[in-house]
């Protein structure tokens, strides 16, 4: 999946050391549920399992490479994949701090989008972040997602903080709609 500045291309193994220049940034991890990925054992542990994760059918996990670079600048995922229900949910991500606020998450998340609604014909794509994640929410609010309520006490996360979780939702339907804003919004046809 290209766009004008990333491409998405199947997370593997040999990214590990491409990634974890950028993931030796502590302020990337204050909202990542497992322990973050900051030395290059922990990438290798995060890889392998997202590749686990993937081999079961649960996930598929991409590396973001920047076009005008090279450079590997971060990572999203499909995850909870339900192609009975035709449902499935975009997380994981993570973004160089150089990279974000750029509008490039906003180009991964539209990438995925497409895909999930044009390729793989599904119905309901949702998104979470934690509660506390105001700059994460908004970034979804802004995609036309529907905020769909807090899952309260969900997950306990790496720093054994108690998280509680914003979910969101973008339906099909709503995405033929929505997707004519967001490439106006990235300066699209």
């Amino acid at each position: 999946m290209k766009s004008a500045r990333i491409e998405l291309i199947p997370l593997s193994l040999v990214h590990a050391e491409a990634l974890l220049c950028y993931a030796q940034d502590p302020s990337l991890w204050t909202w990542w549920a497992r322990t973050p990925p900051m030395t290059l054992e922990l990438m290798q542990q995060e890889i392998s399992l997202a590749l686990a994760q993937q081999a079961e059918g649960s996930r598929h996990a991409y590396s973001i490479r920047h076009l005008a670079s090279g450079a590997l600048i971060g990572s999203t995922s499909f995850l909870q994949i339900s192609m009975a229900n035709k449902s499935i949910e975009i997380g994981g991500t993570w973004l160089a701090s150089a990279y974000q606020r750029s509008g490039i998450n906003r180009e991964c998340k539209t990438l995925l989008l497409n895909h999930a609604f044009d390729e793989l014909s599904m119905n309901r794509v949702a998104l979470q972040t934690d509660a506390l994640n105001a700059r994460s929410r908004r970034a979804i609010e802004k995609l036309g997602a529907t905020f769909e309520g807090i899952m309260r006490n969900d997950r306990v996360v790496w720093d054994g903080r108690i998280r509680s979780s914003a979910y969101f939702s973008i339906l099909k339907d709503e995405w033929l709609v929505l997707r004519q804003a967001t490439r106006e919004a990235l300066g699209q046809r």
